[in-house]
């Protein structure tokens, strides 16, 4: 009647097709991350090899050290040389932002942005005074704090 293996019926025999597909790619998994684990120890003794070689070159003075520490990090903006800049040579546009940034002339400070509130103006009392008085917020404020007495001589 109705002959046949059970058994491959079953969820856990091993020779059901999705079980041998299972195993199978398990099987392809782990040869990838051997050959990925293989490939990156390659690539460690290789750079170990090169820093190796480079140690060497250092010690015996072919090649000059190469300087690791962060210096540079705190070392300023170079500083343009005018006569270059005169005579057309080309400098770095960094430098060049930096440099029409700066005023040479203190009057020409009023016209970056900001200017408005430092302090180097001679009226800057003057200036903060009228600042205040225009202020829509202070002004808000006056509003509220003028409309409390109100209440408070009211009550």
């Amino acid at each position: 009647m109705g002959g046949g293996d059970l058994n491959l019926k079953k969820s856990w025999h091993p020779q059901t097709l999705r079980n041998i597909e299972r195993v199978w790619k398990a099987e392809q998994k782990h040869e990838d991350e051997r050959r990925k684990i293989e490939q990156l120890q390659n690539e460690l003794k290789e750079e170990k090899a090169r820093e190796d070689m480079r140690m060497f070159a250092e010690e015996q003075g072919a090649v000059r050290k190469k300087d690791d520490r962060l210096n540079w990090m705190y070392q300023g903006q170079p500083e343009v040389n005018r006569d270059d800049y005169l005579l057309g040579k080309p400098i770095d546009k960094a430098i060049q932002e930096v440099t029409v940034g700066k005023a040479e002339d203190p009057g020409l400070a009023d016209n970056v942005p900001g200017a408005s509130f430092s302090q180097s103006n001679v009226n800057s009392a003057v200036d903060m005074a009228a600042k205040i008085r225009e202020d829509p917020l202070f002004a808000i404020k006056v509003k509220v704090c003028f409309s409390h007495q109100i209440t408070r001589v009211a009550a």
